[in-house]
């Protein structure tokens, strides 16, 4: 029977391990050559831009498996924007419609390393895309996988398991 009993700790501990998922969070920040900072959390699929000139947040599914880098390549579409963007003095917010035309909201990057937030601005619209060089990137924070913590606590228990054979024995 103890035999039976270590053999299904193990087996649970490894199937614990195996099914556990390491965290590939990262929250990246680009610095624009503007002084503007450009934030893309992964883990919250959310984003802000924020400068002199704008302030918005957005959110994208497809942030979840953005890599980052300093000089990424990249296509999102933009489930939700919200926020000001300053023209001349005076606010305006992101907007999807032009009279009968419509401009979905992405955010990409150009061939030659520009970060490019695709929308108009304002209702009537004033003005379009909001385009930024990178001038600097770093990742913020890249939470520990939990899988390294699963594997510690699977030791700690085999430990256990062996100080209390070797107790019984004496």
């Amino acid at each position: 029977m103890r035999k039976f009993t270590k053999q299904a700790a193990i087996a649970l501990a490894a199937t614990s391990m195996v099914a556990a998922t390491p965290a590939s969070a990262a929250i990246f920040e680009y610095d624009m050559t503007n002084g503007d900072v450009l934030t893309i959390n992964t883990d919250t699929q959310t984003g802000t831009w924020t400068g002199d000139n704008i302030d918005v947040s957005f959110e994208s599914a497809e942030f979840a498996n953005f890599e980052g880098g300093a000089n990424p390549s990249f296509m999102f579409t933009l489930s939700d924007m919200t926020g000001i963007r300053n023209i001349n003095g005076t606010d305006y917010t992101p907007t999807r419609q032009n009279g009968s035309r419509f401009h979905p909201w992405m955010m990409k990057t150009t061939n030659n390393g520009r970060i490019n937030l695709w929308s108009w601005w304002g209702d009537p619209v004033v003005a379009g895309d909001y385009v930024r060089s990178v001038g600097d990137y770093r990742v913020v924070d890249v939470p520990a996988p939990g899988m390294l913590g699963l594997f510690g606590l699977a030791l700690v228990a085999l430990g256990l398991g062996r100080r209390r054979r070797k107790a019984t024995a004496a």
